[in-house]
């Protein structure tokens, strides 16, 4: 991963660090992994999607991370599709 972030840092591409724990779900359509945070409901965030795209328009044009995302996918056939 190293030269792979190395490579795009070399490119101009801007490394970020999006948020894991988040409010509510970030994407529609799938399930979350939800807990309790200090008395409040939280997700792991599915996707940093939406952060990079608003990086791009705040006029950080190339944006990278490095990073885990967390689905929560019942069917076993989507489960491994995620881990390849």
């Amino acid at each position: 991963m190293q030269l792979f972030r190395e490579i795009l840092l070399s490119k101009g591409f801007q490394e970020i660090h999006t948020p894991k724990l988040i409010a509510g779900a970030s994407e529609g359509g799938s399930s979350v992994f939800k807990f309790n945070y200090m008395g409040r409901e939280g997700c792991l965030a599915q996707s940093p999607q939406l952060y990079k795209q608003m990086a791009i328009m705040a006029d950080q044009e190339r944006v990278f991370e490095i990073g885990p995302v967390f689905r929560c996918d019942a069917d076993p056939k989507v489960q491994i599709i995620l881990q390849s």
